[in-house]
């Protein structure tokens, strides 16, 4: 049975209309003629959102940055800044809360040392958005770079011209080389993979709707066939699918809808909320305006130097839109944990927020909105603003039920796999301990999976040591790889600049399911005792 959301694009344009806009109940997202939502493209989108093996090495899907228990943002955050931000130094005042995303490898799955990061993850410059109130919004990411125009990646073809702001976003992440993907992935190679990809091999609690479509619809192809009449995938087909999944994200059982609907009634502190939050003085509604709680425009808050992040400008060029960035929604903010597109060092809380505007804003004065000027939040309304904010939480989206359900990922196990043991390192020249590397899941069919090592001798000679730990019918047995010699040479120059990458799909075959063994890298190094350095030791279960 097709899904169908027959809205005119105007409702957008309506629900981001300017302060004068009225609030109200959220309506249905509008969606591009060219991309009607349905039942099989929605769901399809759902699982291509929550997969990870949709990046090259099976440790990102689109769904770890954006989780809904937390306001469609990213829950890892909460921990500390993921980025140095421009100076490339932790612990100032420039640090951005970015996505830690794929350690950083080359076109040949090669793990290489970047100039931020070395051989950790790598992480987004800017804070997750929400995805959540995205379908709404006529230009996405934090700058609008995308916008309604959507092309073939493949062709450069106009495919949607209007609306399709979704669609567009939807493609970036999937080979951004510091988001999911080696450098130099193309489409070919995502394809490729999905078309032989189990989906959500990686996951586990699937939603519902989720499962039973896999049940009926075992593979890629499959699933793509129920969707668009052909198992053809391609990069257009899965931009459809993810922006109709996302299109079903209507957040509109709120507290606020509720009442605007005439279903319930504010308690008195939301209600003089809802007055302070309106009223000339804070004129929290001037930016965040209409059924969204957004205007959809861009405004520099003083937050940081605009030489730091630049903004709307590096999109449209102009001067006066230097670091300008776009208006979020308001509803489900309660739920962020981070704010603004650095993550706001400092600002932990909604009363943070309130403080952060009582002040104008941040204290950078270059081309700050002059919006900001006089603005009085005192302490009285804040409690009461608070309240009035709470009201635009919809239940759902906090519980994580239908439609904002979600699978369990392989990067959110309690006891991880690959498990780090935090044992056996040996300390080599420089005075390092050299660095096993397995960022991505030990899953059959997982062509990404790599074991990696840092931090050694560069040029020296090194061995994958392998411990089997449950080989049936034996005692434990050691397996030195790769290669026929048993060794390979560690690229770099150096003490603790080596690094070497061991990648091959024989070690995750069906038939090692099970299999459970310790992993170790031994380099040959003058000045180790023994004259080998050893790696700290993972260990690693086939699943």
């Amino acid at each position: 049975m097709k899904l169908r959301i027959p809205l005119s694009l105007a409702l957008a344009a309506s629900a981001l209309a300017g302060s004068a806009a009225a609030q109200g109940p959220l309506p249905q997202p509008p969606q591009p003629p060219q991309n009607p939502t349905t039942a099989e493209k929605a769901v399809l989108g759902k699982i291509l959102f929550w997969d990870e093996q949709l990046s090259s090495d099976g440790s990102m899907a689109c769904g770890t940055c954006h989780m809904p228990g937390v306001g469609g943002g990213d829950p890892r955050l909460a921990a500390g800044p993921a980025h140095p931000g421009p100076d490339g130094i932790f612990g100032n005042a420039d640090d951005v809360f970015g996505s830690p995303a794929v350690v950083r490898a080359d076109d040949t799955g090669s793990f290489i040392p970047d100039s931020t990061f070395g051989f950790d993850h790598q992480a987004t410059g800017r804070n997750s958005p929400s995805m959540i109130a995205a379908a709404y919004f006529p230009e996405l990411f934090w700058d609008g770079r995308a916008d309604g125009t959507f092309r073939d990646p493949l062709t450069g073809n106009v495919i949607i011209p209007n609306g399709g702001a979704l669609e567009s976003q939807s493609l970036e992440p999937i080979i951004s080389d510091i988001e999911m993907a080696d450098e130099g992935r193309g489409w070919d190679a995502v394809v490729e993979r999905l078309e032989r990809a189990e989906p959500l091999a990686l996951a586990t609690n699937l939603p519902a709707d989720a499962d039973l479509a896999i049940f009926i619809h075992q593979t890629y192809p499959a699933l793509f066939t129920s969707a668009f009449g052909s198992p053809d995938i391609t990069p257009v087909r899965i931009a459809f699918a993810l922006a109709a999944y996302q299109r079903t994200l209507v957040p509109d059982q709120s507290k606020f809808d509720r009442v605007m609907r005439g279903q319930a009634n504010f308690t008195q502190a939301e209600n003089r909320g809802r007055g302070a939050f309106n009223s000339p003085g804070s004129r929290c509604n001037q930016c965040h305006a209409g059924t969204l709680f957004s205007d959809g425009q861009y405004h520099n808050l003083g937050l940081r130097p605009v030489n730091e992040d630049q903004g709307r400008r590096l999109v449209t060029g102009s001067f006066g839109d230097r670091g300008r960035f776009k208006t979020p929604s308001l509803r489900n903010v309660s739920l962020r944990q981070r704010f603004f597109h650095t993550g706001a060092p400092g600002i932990n809380s909604m009363l943070d927020l309130l403080l952060f505007y009582d002040q104008d804003g941040g204290p950078f004065a270059d081309n700050k909105s002059p919006i900001l000027n006089g603005l009085n939040v005192p302490p009285p309304p804040r409690q009461d603003i608070i309240a009035f904010l709470n009201t635009l939480t919809d239940p759902r989206v906090a519980a994580e039920t239908y439609p904002f359900d979600r699978p369990t990922l392989w990067s959110e196990r309690a006891q991880p796999n690959p498990l780090p043991l935090g044992t056996g390192a040996v300390l080599g020249s420089g005075f390092v301990f050299p660095r096993t590397l397995v960022p991505s899941p030990a899953h059959s069919g997982n062509e990404g999976f790599r074991i990696g090592v840092s931090g050694g001798l560069g040029g020296a000679w090194a061995t994958l040591y392998v411990q089997v730990i449950n080989l049936p019918g034996g005692p434990p047995a050691p397996i030195l790889r790769p290669g026929p010699a048993g060794a390979v040479l560690l690229s770099g120059s150096g003490a603790g600049q080596g690094h070497a990458t061991y990648a091959d799909p024989r070690s995750v075959a069906p038939a090692l399911v099970g299999l459970t063994y310790d992993a170790q890298w031994l380099i040959r190094d003058p000045f180790a005792p023994g004259g080998v350095s050893r790696s700290d030791m993972v260990r690693i279960t086939v699943e």
